[in-house]
């Protein structure tokens, strides 16, 4: 099972995330769906996901948590800068994982 983080982001070309989300949870494909997730590599911060990527189990098992959905990756791209953004405001820091924990 993929781990979501309670209330995660949502773009503003997503709609009916409900569904989708469980469409993704059961494997199947869900089509111009990007994922946000936190990366795994301490090198960088998080990871853009096609969604459609996780229909391969190796892929699925492994995935990170996931904070965030997208329509498209240019909105992907988007809301990794408004996360990020947000975070800066509010922690005058750089550290995602403890602002996503503490969320």
């Amino acid at each position: 099972m993929l781990h979501w983080l309670d209330h995660y982001y949502i773009s503003d070309g997503i709609h009916g995330n409900v569904a989708i989300q469980s469409k993704i949870d059961a494997g199947h494909a869900a089509n111009g769906i990007w994922l946000v997730t936190l990366s795994n590599n301490p090198d960088n911060i998080c990871e853009l996901i096609p969604a459609n990527l996780l229909i391969q189990r190796s892929l699925y098992d492994s995935c990170p948590l996931i904070i965030g959905m997208a329509k498209g990756k240019k909105e992907a791209i988007d809301l990794v800068k408004k996360i990020v953004e947000g975070m800066v405001r509010k922690k005058k820091g750089f550290d995602l994982k403890e602002y996503i924990k503490n969320r």
